[in-house]
C-alpha cells in the first residue's frame, strides 16, 4: 500500500509539473482574447529571465500584435494543431489562432533545464498555406 501511495504523489508531483507550459499557453489566450495583447507576450515571456537580451524581438512581436486584429479580423478562439514533447524537456506546441478574414499559426516552444518550464521560442506567422499543403500531400503520398 505505501508503494501504491508513493508512485501516486510522483505521478501526480509529475503531472502537475508537466501541465506547467499548458498553464502559460493558457494564460496566454485567455489574455489575448480579453484585448490584452501586450500582456499576453509579457506573460509568456515572463517565465525566461534570459529573455530580457531579446527585448528587440519581443518588441516587435508586441508591435505587431497591436495591429493584427486591422489585418486578419476579430480573434474567435484558437484550436491546437500539434503538440510534440522530447523527453519530457522540450516541447513544441502549435496553435491556430481563429480570426475573421484567415486563421494564424502561434508556436510556443518551452524548455525545462531543470524543474521548471520557460519558454523558449514564440513565433506566429498568417503565411503558411505552403506548410498546410506541402504537409496535406505528404498524408496522401503515405496513404497511397
Amino acid at each position: 500500500m505505501r508503494q501504491l501511495l508513493i508512485l501516486t504523489l510522483l505521478f501526480y508531483g509529475h503531472a502537475a509539473q508537466a501541465q506547467n507550459y499548458k498553464q502559460e499557453i493558457d494564460e496566454f489566450f485567455t489574455l489575448f482574447a480579453a484585448g490584452k495583447k501586450i500582456e499576453a507576450v509579457d506573460s509568456v515571456y515572463s517565465t525566461n529571465p534570459w529573455m530580457t537580451s531579446a527585448s528587440d524581438a519581443i518588441q516587435q512581436i508586441k508591435t505587431q500584435f497591436q495591429d493584427i486584429e486591422k489585418i486578419v479580423g476579430n480573434y474567435n478562439g484558437q484550436a491546437l494543431i500539434d503538440e510534440t514533447n522530447i523527453k519530457d524537456r522540450f516541447v513544441h506546441v502549435t496553435y491556430i489562432a481563429l480570426f475573421d478574414r484567415q486563421p494564424v499559426r502561434m508556436e510556443f516552444q518551452f524548455y525545462k533545464p531543470v524543474d521548471s518550464w520557460i519558454i523558449y521560442s514564440f513565433s506566429f506567422d498568417i503565411d503558411f498555406d505552403d506548410d498546410i499543403e506541402s504537409g496535406v500531400r505528404e498524408k496522401i503520398a503515405k496513404q497511397s
